[in-house]
């Protein structure tokens, strides 16, 4: 008869009881249903459905749950992107300074990316929720080196995008980003402030909170 003892095995027994593995389960359902995911932008491995851990959403560098009432003034997009040479999917130039006096998201994507993916058909329901109120969204993919022109007008028939979308160079995508996760959009006001900055998406939290911020740049 063999009478050696595993404590090591009776503890862990001990610890993971019934209920901490019931409270363990829904911890992850409720992070699953409500977090915000995003793909690192530098990641060359990543897949059509990447997803990366949560991170948070942004408004003018602060996070959005709560921005202080004596927050500084919103920032400009930078001039540097204003007047970028872009090219479009079908080889026309654009500048985003050509949309002046329009409310804008810009969205910084690609499309490998898993949340980015899922972003877009919301992209596409507020252009033609805000489009004639003089609102556009600009749709930048920052991975022109894995993007192909081809690739991303495949992306642009399947998901029906109704707004422009052009290729941007590493270095104007750097001068609108903070951090290198992706999707990021940025809500342009009709002067060009950037009234808030979001980083990842959620489906259940961003939407709303994108068209609150739309609200504002309209005005």
């Amino acid at each position: 008869m063999n009478s050696s003892r595993q404590p090591g095995n009776k503890s862990t027994n001990r610890f993971w009881t019934p209920a901490r593995v019931a409270l363990t389960l829904v911890l992850f359902a409720l992070l699953s249903t409500f977090g915000i995911s995003s793909c690192n932008s530098t990641d060359k491995s990543a897949g059509a459905n990447a997803n990366a851990p949560q991170i948070s959403m942004k408004v003018n560098g602060a996070d959005s749950a709560s921005q202080p009432a004596n927050a500084p003034p919103q920032p400009m997009l930078p001039a540097s992107a204003l007047d970028a040479p872009l090219k479009t999917i079908d080889g026309k130039d654009f500048k985003i300074s050509e949309l002046k006096g329009k409310a804008m998201v810009i969205d910084l994507w690609a499309t490998w990316c898993g949340p980015c993916r899922s972003e877009v058909p919301e992209l596409v329901r507020m252009q033609n929720e805000y489009g004639p109120r003089g609102f556009e969204v600009v749709g930048l993919d920052i991975s022109p080196d894995r993007d192909t022109a081809q690739d991303v007008n495949d992306f642009v028939k399947e998901f029906k995008v109704n707004y422009k979308v052009a290729f941007a160079k590493e270095e104007i995508a750097l001068s609108m980003m903070q951090g290198g996760n992706i999707p990021q959009s940025l809500v342009v006001s009709r002067d060009g402030k950037i009234v808030k900055h979001f980083i990842g998406f959620s489906a259940e939290r961003t939407p709303a909170m994108m068209r609150q911020a739309i609200e504002q740049a309209l005005q």
